[in-house]
């Protein structure tokens, strides 16, 4: 039986942006948080055709839309 990866995958796209928030450098700028969140959005892509639909019901279709899922 094949792994769940959409459960990875959230929790590795969680952590990443977690880990950035709580580290933070005071002199971070605007291209850094943009970079954190192409981070998350590359993790995300990762998820399988098949699984987007449970992606959807986890994340919302406005955050599904942002990635073109329609």
């Amino acid at each position: 039986m094949p792994e769940d990866a959409l459960p990875r995958l959230l929790a590795e796209a969680l952590r990443d942006l977690v880990l950035f928030i709580e580290n933070r450098p005071d002199d971070a700028t605007a291209d850094d948080d943009m970079r954190a969140l192409e981070d998350v959005a590359y993790v995300l892509n990762q998820v399988a055709a098949a699984d987007r639909t449970r992606a959807r019901d986890l994340l919302g279709d406005e955050v599904i839309a942002m990635f073109g899922w329609e």
